[in-house]
């Protein structure tokens, strides 16, 4: 195969190998359907469209950005069988703790293409605030893949139908209406309350409303589906419990994204007072004071939390061994709560969303007079309109519980 070598990156030759890439033979049938539903419910692909699918090369060795060719290979043909120009263009660049960036040449592609398949872990649209402005001024598409391998692929979390997950989650976000109370609480001694803020702020400015659609709400679509739009708090107050958080920070924290043992915040008027715990707490604690020279006192901000939407977010090891994966995987299922320790807003010298999150799993979260989770269960998975969906697919994962295999 011919190898087109450009800076720092490696881009493969769209036009050599073609019969390969088009012949879908062989794909097993759950896999077929996983592809079909990321190119047709959320990228939406249209015939001529420039597409370009990006991955790193050290996801194919151990490294951080989970991928493998043959995921890489099936989309890439579904692409092309729906009449628009696939891409592949692999990246080979060392992401820099506090210094990360877009690369010039996803730059270069963002800029030529219609709609951009984004399979990296270190380049993330949350944490990125170069690539969430660029795709803002530019009216790009990125399209984020979470299921980025094979294996993946096969899964029930990649086969539950987009268009269902994505009715659940504007569903969970109808309860969230300025100055309501709200309270949280877990057998595992969180307990904390507070008032509803409005859903707009300079950090997330296609979030003017908390029920907004994917679609309506701007250039970047997750898949599969992940979670509800950040919901901005005020007057919290209380003691949140936690035994693991979002592994794009952990790792930089330098702990696991499972715990050893839980942390324990305690919460004053939105501010972070006390961090209590073992090893984790320890490490936490000083990952905080070492960001104040960065961005400033608000590292100690509590003032966000937002859930899950996925009924099938879970898979095994047997299916992906990163555990770094499987924890961002979870972090998107309707039982997942997560809260944002710290998230001060970015500045000119730090550009980056400081995006660390405590999660828990089994709590109830009342807003106003309405249960959104009763002890880990999402009440929205039980609105009409989502129970219609599920219905409608019924062939496929759904509401409950199903093994995934292809």
């Amino acid at each position: 195969m011919e190898i087109l070598q450009v800076g720092a990156a490696v881009a493969i030759n769209p036009l050599e190998d073609q019969e390969t890439r088009t012949d879908m033979q062989g794909i097993p049938k759950g896999a077929a359907i996983a592809v079909a539903d990321l190119l047709d419910h959320c990228a939406r692909i249209q015939p001529g469209q420039e597409v370009v699918l990006l991955a790193h090369l050290d996801g194919l060795y151990g490294g951080d950005n989970l991928v493998d060719e043959t995921a890489i290979a099936w989309i890439q043909a579904g692409v092309q069988q729906r009449g628009a120009n696939a891409s592949v263009l692999w990246i080979d660049e060392k992401a820099k703790p506090h210094a990360w960036r877009l690369p010039p040449v996803v730059k270069a592609v963002l800029a030529s293409c219609d709609v951009l398949i984004n399979h990296s872990f270190d380049l993330a649209f949350e944490e990125m605030v170069e690539l969430k402005q660029y795709l803002w001024a530019h009216k790009k598409l990125m399209v984020r893949n979470f299921a980025t391998t094979a294996p993946l692929l096969c899964t029930a979390w990649a086969q539950t139908p987009h268009e269902l997950v994505s009715e659940i989650r504007y569903q969970a976000s109808l309860p969230f209406k300025e100055g309501l109370p709200w309270q949280l609480t877990d057998s595992n001694g969180t307990h904390l309350e507070g008032t509803i803020e409005p859903a707009f702020n300079a950090n997330h400015p296609w979030f003017k409303t908390y029920t907004i659609r994917r679609e309506e709400g701007g250039g970047y679509r997750p898949w599969p589906e992940w979670v509800v739009p950040p919901i901005r708090l005020s007057k919290t107050s209380g003691t949140f419990i936690f035994d693991r958080m979002l592994s794009w920070w952990s790792r930089h924290i330098g702990i696991s994204p499972y715990f050893g043992k839980p942390i324990r915040l305690i919460i004053e008027n939105g501010r972070i007072t006390k961090i209590e715990g073992a090893d984790e707490a320890d490490a936490l604690r000083r990952f905080l004071a070492s960001m104040v020279d960065r961005v400033g006192d608000r590292i100690y901000d509590f003032s966000c939390l937002h859930f899950g939407v996925h009924p099938q977010a879970s898979v095994g090891p047997d299916q992906c061994p990163s555990v770094l994966y499987r924890r961002l995987i979870e972090h998107s299922h309707t039982s997942n709560i997560h809260v944002h320790v710290g998230g001060p807003p970015p500045t000119e010298r730090y550009p980056y969303w400081v995006h660390c999150t405590g999660d828990i799993r089994s709590a109830t979260f009342r807003v106003g007079d309405t249960v959104v989770h009763d002890r880990g269960y999402l009440k929205a998975l039980d609105h009409p309109a989502v129970v219609a969906l599920a219905r409608k697919y019924s062939d496929r994962p759904g509401l409950g519980f199903e093994p995934g295999s292809c």
